[in-house]
């Protein structure tokens, strides 16, 4: 563990930035196609970030892997850069208008994310290994501040805070037999390195269009830690089987302190556990994944309380013949004291398709302005 307590730079726009697997769920395009399942029902390119016990527990007989993608996806089911928007539009014509926006906008939280993932495997009958890498982003964002008096600088202010991580790993995962069931056992030591973002402006003059998110110079590096992922994956019959995985077994907690009026920020990467049970032949694989508890949001404080998570997700995929792969999926955040917004459900389509090398696509869309997609390439044999 070598994480730096050093202040944060302040920045210009909305950020973005992702877990490294610290958040709930693991993001690549075949589990996101499914509503995000994998836990029991991932396949050997993607075990690694999903749950890495699904290394060794896979029906094809493939003995090696590969996979490079990239996604991103923007939560904003309860519209608050429309709102954002509308508020600078009406404030200078229409103030009463503009007060009314803003009633709306207290309280709406924007969650924007960014991924890219590379991924090499290996397996034999008894043994399974991967190496990987993934750079991931997370941002949140809310009002604070709220006041009616638009003419107090120091009032209605909107602050987005994240981070951004940069993984290296090395997975390994054996298959056991025990009284005639299989059991597969992963694990995945990491290496993490953080970076955060934060940014506090006026909600009357901040930006909506996201591109000083990639402005190096608002992004502070704070350092790295050691930590690992456990998974096991247990087969009660040929095509049922269940799976548990935790992320983020070594806990961090990191204080800092913003360059922008000096407010301590704590970030937390804490552990989660995730379970699953799938059924699987060759043409059909269904899967449901649960959040055992509530994950809490990596930026801890008040103002963020209400982005906390337990994610339910539901998924299937129908395969033809190993050519083409059509996939659907629903996933549902069902934490308590969220906001209704927040538990609105998401919903996934994506298609696979073997073509000498494998090309996998996938779209999220919720409710409001809701969108993400995670495209992904590589090859098996």
């Amino acid at each position: 563990m070598k994480l730096n307590k050093t202040g944060v730079c302040a920045l210009l726009l909305v950020v973005f930035s992702q877990p490294a697997s610290s958040v709930p769920f693991s993001l690549e395009a075949r589990s996101l196609g499914m509503g995000n399942v994998g836990v029991a029902t991932a396949d050997m390119a993607s075990a690694a970030f999903v749950n890495p016990a699904m290394l060794a527990y896979q029906r094809e007989n493939n003995a090696f892997s590969l996979l490079a993608g990239l996604g991103g996806f923007l939560n904003d089911n309860e519209g608050l850069i429309n709102d954002i928007d509308a508020f600078q539009s009406a404030l200078n014509s229409n103030p009463a208008e503009a007060a009314n926006i803003l009633a709306e906008i207290d309280g709406k939280f924007i969650a924007p994310e960014l991924s890219a993932a590379v991924s090499v495997g290996f397996a034999s009958d008894t043994y399974a290994m991967a190496i990987s890498a993934r750079r991931d982003a997370l941002a949140v964002g809310t009002l604070t501040e709220f006041d009616l008096n638009l003419a107090d600088p120091t009032k209605n202010i909107v602050e987005i805070r994240g981070v951004q991580t940069t993984e290296v790993s090395a997975s390994i995962a054996r298959n056991f037999n025990m009284g005639g069931h299989k059991l597969s056992v992963g694990i995945t030591p990491r290496i993490v390195s953080v970076e955060t973002i934060s940014l506090s402006e006026s909600v009357t003059t901040i930006g909506t269009n996201l591109k000083d998110l990639l402005n190096e110079d608002q992004v502070q590096n704070l350092g790295e830690y050691s930590t690992f992922d456990l998974g096991i994956v247990y087969g009660l019959s040929d095509n049922i089987q269940l799976g548990l995985v935790g992320k983020n077994i070594i806990t961090e907690e990191v204080n800092i302190i913003s360059q922008l009026g000096g407010v301590p920020v704590t970030l937390r990467f804490d552990s989660s556990w995730r379970a699953g049970v799938a059924y699987r032949n060759r043409f059909l694989t269904i899967g449901v994944d649960l959040d055992i508890v509530e994950n809490d949001p990596i930026v801890k404080g008040a103002a963020f309380s209400g982005l906390k998570t337990q994610m339910a997700s539901f998924g299937a995929e129908f395969n033809t013949f190993d050519f083409a792969q059509l996939r659907i999926g629903v996933m549902k955040n069902i934490a308590s004291g969220i906001s209704d917004g927040l538990g609105n459900p998401f919903y996934t389509i994506g298609v696979g398709f073997w073509l000498g090398f494998v090309l996998d696509v996938a779209v999220v869309s919720g409710e409001g302005e809701s969108l993400g997609a995670f495209v992904q390439t590589g090859f098996r044999f």
